[in-house]
């Protein structure tokens, strides 16, 4: 019989201990050996993580970060247990996860978007009652969770159809719904909103986020490539790139790091012209980008990237009049993420080159 447990309560006390955090992961590395057939030849090793460490705390939602093939869905899987790691080790609530795979498994929900999974033929109601089965999962309770689920989601009147029906939205819904059937101290979301229109994927992120209140001590974790869906959801950010950490923070915190590091972003605005000017980067000058944002009829708007205290600016500045356009006004910016996170993993890319 399933260990039920109530996320509003989850790690107040762990055998009489005081509460401990809900997942602390210290030097986690995964590895993967390629023995080739031939005798003389050389096994390769792949390293897939190296030395990832951070913790979470009841009620808070990491955002897991990173380009393609950075190790997001292979640090979920061996948080989930599905993999085992090289080195380093997972405690969930205080307990080693590979001592006690069953118990991890338990208290922890893996939300995928693997559709193979689920039965084509079987309505949403019944592709739920068969992972609850499989759960372990009294039948009692199972209802109950089915029903709380399906109303949650919106899912209700659609749950007698058949799964192969549904739209990507409402499959997205059901993965959601299996991945939550145990009640998780812990709920792991790899891409929820993945391949999805911009209404359902809006859909995805607000239930997310009315989640929180309904259950505010499960903890979470959000893999995702939606910079804008990790910043709004959110309580910390954690930047990976291949397999390891480059960023860890509050987004404004990361931000704030990343901008120490000698660069400024500023918007020039000026009246509207057809003249063209053109920049270049400029190493001299400390010069690194200008682009034009496009489609305002009434005015024309540079973003310059430069390093600080340097005459990059100025020079753009004369140039701009040069080329006679006006300028109304020039304004040092707040960096936006989504140029944070790109910068951040192309320095590291080039750093390890």
């Amino acid at each position: 019989m399933i260990m039920k447990t109530d996320p509003g309560q989850a790690g107040q006390f762990i055998n009489g201990s005081p509460a401990v955090p809900a997942l602390v992961l210290d030097g986690i590395g995964k590895r993967y050996v390629r023995r080739k057939l031939l005798r003389r030849s050389v096994s390769t090793i792949t390293e897939s993580l190296r030395d990832v460490s951070f913790t979470l705390h009841e009620g808070e939602t990491l955002g897991l970060l990173g380009p393609n093939g950075a190790g997001k869905t292979t640090l979920l899987k061996i948080i989930s247990t599905l993999l085992y790691p090289s080195s380093g080790r997972v405690t969930l609530f205080g307990r080693n996860i590979v001592d006690h795979p069953i118990w991890a498994r338990r208290n922890m929900g893996l939300v995928t978007c693997d559709e193979r999974s689920f039965y084509a033929r079987l309505t949403g109601r019944q592709n739920l009652s068969f992972f609850s089965c499989m759960y372990g999962i009294p039948a009692n309770l199972a209802e109950k969770r089915i029903e709380e689920l399906l109303d949650t989601l919106g899912m209700t009147e659609a749950a007698q159809r058949q799964y192969q029906s549904y739209s990507s939205g409402m499959k997205q819904k059901m993965a959601i719904a299996r991945g939550l059937l145990s009640d998780p101290r812990i709920a792991l979301y790899d891409e929820p909103t993945r391949s999805l229109d911009p209404l359902s994927a809006q859909n995805i992120r607000n239930w997310i986020q009315e989640n929180r209140h309904r259950w505010p001590r499960q903890a979470r974790i959000l893999a995702t490539n939606q910079l804008r869906e990790a910043e709004v959801i959110c309580d910390r950010i954690l930047i990976l790139n291949k397999g390891r950490v480059i960023a860890h923070g509050t987004v404004q915190e990361i931000r704030e790091r990343w901008e120490k590091r000698d660069y400024a972003m500023h918007r020039i605005t000026c009246a509207p012209s057809g003249a063209k000017v053109e920049f270049r980067p400029d190493t001299a000058t400390g010069l690194l980008s200008v682009e034009e944002d496009a489609g305002a009829p009434d005015a024309r708007t540079f973003r310059v990237c430069t390093r600080k205290n340097g005459t990059a600016l100025s020079g753009v500045l004369a140039r701009l009049i040069e080329r006679g356009l006006n300028v109304v006004r020039c304004e040092t910016e707040q960096t936006p993420f989504d140029e944070v996170f790109c910068s951040l993993v192309m320095s590291e890319s080039e750093t390890r080159e």
